[in-house]
């Protein structure tokens, strides 16, 4: 099975981007990893390039199909609320979703 990979980079206002790495290490990137299959995250945060985006996450799901469950889930749509309730005005995102095809 391929490794699924969910990708979401954002942007935070300069007085919300100590909240908002606290709340990402501490409440948000635990919650996604409670759900089965997901395997790992990473963080990133920006050096250089084009884009308006600071931040970027990387979600690890043990396949395709559990990826794929995982962006139809309640699961999902709970941690999108949360996000939105805690910097749904301070903050733009967009997600992207991949598939391994090497190795």
């Amino acid at each position: 099975m391929a490794v699924g990979l969910f990708v979401v980079r954002a942007t935070i206002t300069k007085d919300q981007e100590a909240a908002f790495n606290a709340w990402y290490h501490e409440a948000h990137i635990p919650d996604v990893l409670k759900y089965k299959g997901a395997v790992s995250a990473r963080r990133y945060k920006k050096l250089f390039g084009p884009d308006k985006y600071d931040y970027m996450v990387q979600y690890e799901f043990a396949s395709q199909e559990v990826f794929e469950a995982f962006m139809a889930s309640d699961h999902l749509k709970a941690l999108k609320a949360d996000y939105d309730k805690h910097f749904g005005t301070t903050s733009e995102r967009d997600g992207f979703g991949y598939v391994q095809v090497w190795p």
